[in-house]
């Protein structure tokens, strides 16, 4: 899948068909953040990669210890 995007910039219809049924409305969703260019992609020292939705606050975590 990855290929098919990376040739032609966009993803075929029946990718997004499958994607949907997979995931159903969370695919839409996510897939409307990556056109907004709502995602940003974090790569630690150590070779990690996470993605980050921009504009996103997390509540932090609170240790008891």
């Amino acid at each position: 899948m990855a290929a098919a995007v990376q040739e032609n910039a966009r993803i075929p219809d029946e990718y997004l068909l499958s994607l949907k049924f997979l995931f159903g409305s969370s695919a839409t969703q996510a897939l409307d953040l990556v056109d907004r260019q709502s995602i940003t992609l974090i790569s630690s020292p150590s070779g990690r990669h996470v993605y980050q939705r921009q504009g996103l606050t997390l509540p932090r975590l609170v240790s008891n210890s």
